[in-house]
C-alpha cells in the first residue's frame, strides 16, 4: 500500500499518511514507536485502512445498508451524541429505513429506489416534517459512505425531494376547553400521580419530560417563575435519566400565573405529609454523572449520585411512569402536544404577543431563536402570564 511510508526515528520506526485537506492545509497522520520497519508498515496499513473508512472497521467492497448503518450508529455515532438521542435514531434507522431498505447493497442503491422509499413512508401516513427528517437521516449516512468511508462516488439521495403534498399534521392536536380540562382534573384530582403534570402543562405549556425534570429548586413563589434546566427521559432498556433540554432556545424560565403556584404549594405540603406518612419505605431520586435516575428507599444508604427533590411524583415518591399518562392521555383522545398547542391557541387569540408565547414554549425553530433571544422580554412573560390567568377565571 504506497499510501503508508515509514521512517527510522532514532531506534524506532514510524508509519506516516496522508489524510486530506483541512482547511486548506495537508493533514498527516503519524505514529512511532515500532521495533522493527516491518511492524510500522503492518501498524500504517490497518490504521489506513481505518481512515478510509470512516473508523467504522467497514472495508468490504459490498455491504448492504443495514450492516453499514449499524455499524456506524454503534462506532460513529454512539460516540457523539446523548444516550436517549441514540435510541431515537436506533428506532428510526429500523422503522423507517432498515424495514425498507435494509438489504440492498450499498453499491446498488440508486435514486429510484429512494424515491420508491419515500413514497412508501408517505402511503404509510407519516408527515412531511418526518419524511423530510428520514431523508436527511438517510443523506447524512450516504454522504458517510462517500467520504470518507469511500464505498460509493456519489451520494443517491442527493436527487431525490420530499413530495410537497404529504401531510403537514398527521398527528391532531386538539384544543382543550376549559369545561374538558376541569374534567380532567375531575378524574385525576388532586393527590393522584397525575394532577400536577396535568396542571403543569396545561397552564405552561411545557414538553412532558420538561414537566417531569422539574424539581423543588426550579420554582421561585417570590417571582412566579419557573426555570427549565432539564428533562427525565426513557431510555429502553436502561430506565430513566436526567438529560440536557431539547434545544437552546428550550433552557428558559416561565413566569405562571396565581393560580398554579397555590397548587404546586399545597402538593409540596402534601409531599411532606406523605414521606411522613410512608417513613422508610419513602422513595428518594438521585441522579449519577452519567443523568441515570437511581431510586433508593429513605431507610437505606443513599446511593453515589445528586439527590433531586422532583414535583411530580407518586403518593410514595416514585417518579410517575411517562407511559402511563401518555396512555391515559390517548383514551382521552388527547397528547401532550394537545397541551402546548392549546397553550399557544389560546394565548394568540387573547392577544399575548408571539415572541413571549414562543418564549413560554422554548420553540426550536431557528428563524424564531434570534426573536426570543433577543426580545422575550420579563414583561412579555408577564402579560402572557396575565392573561392565561385572566382567561381561567373570567367567570368567576
Amino acid at each position: 500500500m504506497a499510501q503508508v511510508r515509514v521512517r527510522k526515528r532514532g531506534k524506532t520506526f514510524s508509519y506516516i499518511f496522508d489524510a486530506g485537506k483541512v482547511d486548506g492545509k495537508l493533514k498527516v497522520v503519524e505514529k512511532g514507536g515500532y521495533p522493527t520497519k516491518a511492524e510500522a508498515y503492518k501498524a500504517g496499513v490497518a490504521a489506513y485502512n481505518d481512515f478510509l473508512h470512516g473508523n467504522i472497521g467497514i472495508t468490504s467492497e459490498s455491504i448492504s445498508l443495514k450492516d453499514f448503518m449499524t455499524a456506524w450508529l454503534d462506532n460513529v455515532v454512539k460516540h457523539n451524541v446523548k444516550a436517549s438521542s441514540m435510541q431515537i435514531y436506533q428506532t428510526y434507522v429500523k422503522n423507517q429505513i432498515i424495514s425498507h431498505l435494509g438489504e440492498i447493497k450499498i453499491q446498488e442503491l440508486t435514486t429510484a429506489m429512494l424515491g420508491k422509499w419515500i413514497r412508501d413512508i408517505q402511503k404509510a401516513g407519516l408527515a412531511y416534517n418526518t419524511i423530510s427528517s428520514a431523508h436527511a437521516f438517510i443523506h447524512s449516512v450516504l454522504n458517510y459512505t462517500v467520504c470518507p468511508a469511500q464505498l460509493i462516488n456519489s451520494n443517491p439521495a442527493a436527487y431525490i425531494k420530499v413530495p410537497k403534498n404529504a401531510p403537514r399534521n398527521v398527528v391532531k392536536r386538539h384544543i382543550i376547553t376549559p369545561e374538558r380540562f376541569k374534567a380532567l382534573l375531575e378524574k385525576y384530582p388532586f393527590g393522584t400521580p397525575y394532577y400536577i403534570p396535568l396542571l403543569l402543562l396545561y397552564h405552561t405549556g411545557m414538553r412532558l419530560g420538561e414537566v417531569f425534570g422539574l424539581s423543588w429548586s426550579d420554582i421561585d413563589f417570590a417571582t412566579k417563575k419557573i426555570t427549565l434546566r432539564r428533562q427525565i427521559r426513557y431510555i429502553a432498556k436502561r430506565g430513566y435519566f436526567f438529560t440536557t433540554l431539547k434545544t437552546e432556545s428550550s433552557k428558559r424560565y416561565i413566569i405562571v400565573d396565581d393560580y398554579l403556584l397555590d397548587e404546586l404549594a399545597r402538593w409540596q405540603n402534601q409531599q411532606a405529609e406523605n414521606e411522613k406518612q410512608f417513613g422508610d419505605s419513602y422513595v428518594y431520586v438521585y441522579k449519577e454523572s452519567d443523568g441515570h435516575i437511581q431510586r433508593q428507599s429513605k431507610g437505606l444508604p443513599p446511593p453515589v449520585g445528586e439527590k433531586i427533590s422532583l414535583l411530580c411524583t407518586r403518593e410514595d415518591g416514585q417518579i410517575v411512569p411517562h407511559n402511563r399518562i401518555i396512555s391515559s392521555l390517548r383514551k382521552e383522545g388527547l397528547n401532550a402536544l394537545s397541551f402546548r398547542h392549546t397553550h399557544a391557541t389560546v394565548l394568540t387569540e387573547y392577544g399575548a404577543n408571539p415572541e413571549g408565547i414562543s418564549g413560554r414554549l422554548g420553540h426550536k425553530n431557528p428563524q424564531l431563536t434570534q426573536n426570543i433571544y433577543v426580545h422575550n422580554t420579563l414583561k412579555m412573560q408577564e402579560d402572557a402570564a396575565a392573561i392565561f390567568d385572566k382567561i381561567l377565571h373570567k367567570n368567576d
